[in-house]
């Protein structure tokens, strides 16, 4: 992958390409943003151009055998640092010290990725900010975080921040386009409905039973739940916690789906609405509810989503959610 093929992100895409072709490039860096809007994809690319041996307008020459290395994701110089279970313990970080100190094997820098780096335990953490401290010449480190507020703040001021934003529908329906057969119309609510996250859209159209599905599944739970008991709320919560990146995805279409009754509760437009298809019943649910209601109700799903992203236990964090939604409307 090369920087110039990346959908979107066209200022992040501009500076990284100037920082190799001008020489300037920071030794660490932070791409932060939700998750599947194409942090990694981005950061895999940035490491490619920085190990070319002839780098085009900043930008992997895609020829070379560096690049070639860094496509496979086996050049010796490209390192990733992924959660072990539940967190990016100090071993981890240890390791990559160890390495850090080590030359390259085959060019001028070695590239490090750290992926869900706000997942670092509180020591391995404190690891990473003594090589912030005393950057070694050569060593380029990628931090990719969905949650920067959870790093350190000393972390933070260390290094070049991104932030990438969704991208428009339009942009995520070509990508999607690509992999699926689908009519434009669906791709469009597809995107709009992932908050355009193109990483989040391919892999939630992968779940068993299609995204579709999935999102009627959602918009049944929701407008049951609000109608449940608290003991079918358990009963149900349990069911959703089987799978925990199910459950996110669950999540993330929850929030959409309050969102909507909220929005079209204030506006009355829908062309603001992700459920456009669903009209009807959101004007109906949206009757049941009043706007501080909705909002404490947003503000829950998200402090849960956030849970589970810091591997809290997920069907206790359902549970608890699905409580306070049970008999809400």
């Amino acid at each position: 992958m090369k920087l110039a093929n990346i959908v979107g992100h066209g200022e992040i895409i501009r500076a990284l390409c100037r920082a190799v072709e001008q020489d300037r490039v920071s030794h660490a860096y932070l791409f932060a943003g939700p998750e599947g809007v194409g942090k990694t994809t981005t950061a895999l690319a940035f490491g490619a151009a920085l190990l070319c041996r002839q780098p085009d307008s900043g930008d992997a020459c895609g020829q070379c055998r560096d690049c070639r290395q860094a496509a496979a994701q086996n050049h010796p110089d490209l390192h990733r640092i992924a959660p072990q279970g539940a967190s990016i313990k100090i071993g981890q970080m240890r390791e990559m010290l160890r390495r850090i100190t080590l030359s390259p094997y085959q060019g001028q820098r070695q590239i490090f990725l750290v992926e869900q780096a706000d997942l670092m335990t509180h020591e391995a953490a404190n690891c990473l900010l003594k090589t912030l401290e005393e950057p070694p010449a050569g060593t380029v480190l990628i931090l990719i975080s969905d949650r920067p507020q959870a790093l350190l703040p000393t972390i933070l001021s260390r290094c070049q921040i991104f932030t990438f934003h969704p991208l428009p529908p339009e942009q995520v329906a070509g990508i999607l386009k690509r992999g699926m057969d689908a009519s434009r119309e669906e791709l469009e609510l597809l995107a709009r409905l992932t908050g355009g996250c193109p990483g989040r859209a391919v892999r939630l159209a992968g779940m068993n039973g299609g995204y579709f599905g999935l999102r009627q599944k959602v918009v049944d739970l929701a407008t049951g739940l609000g109608r449940a008991s608290v003991m079918e709320a358990f009963r149900l919560a349990a069911i959703v916690a089987e799978d925990k990146e199910l459950a996110l995805a669950y999540l993330e279409l929850f929030l959409l789906w309050y969102r909507d009754l909220l929005v079209w509760k204030e506006t009355g437009a829908p062309g603001l609405l992700f459920n456009q298809d669903h009209l009807s019943l959101v004007d109906r649910e949206a009757r049941l509810y009043s706007c501080t209601r909705l909002l404490e109700i947003i503000k829950e799903i998200e402090r849960t989503r956030d849970s589970l992203l810091a591997n809290v236990n997920t069907r206790l964090a359902l549970e608890m959610l699905f409580m306070r939604l049970a008999g809400a409307a």
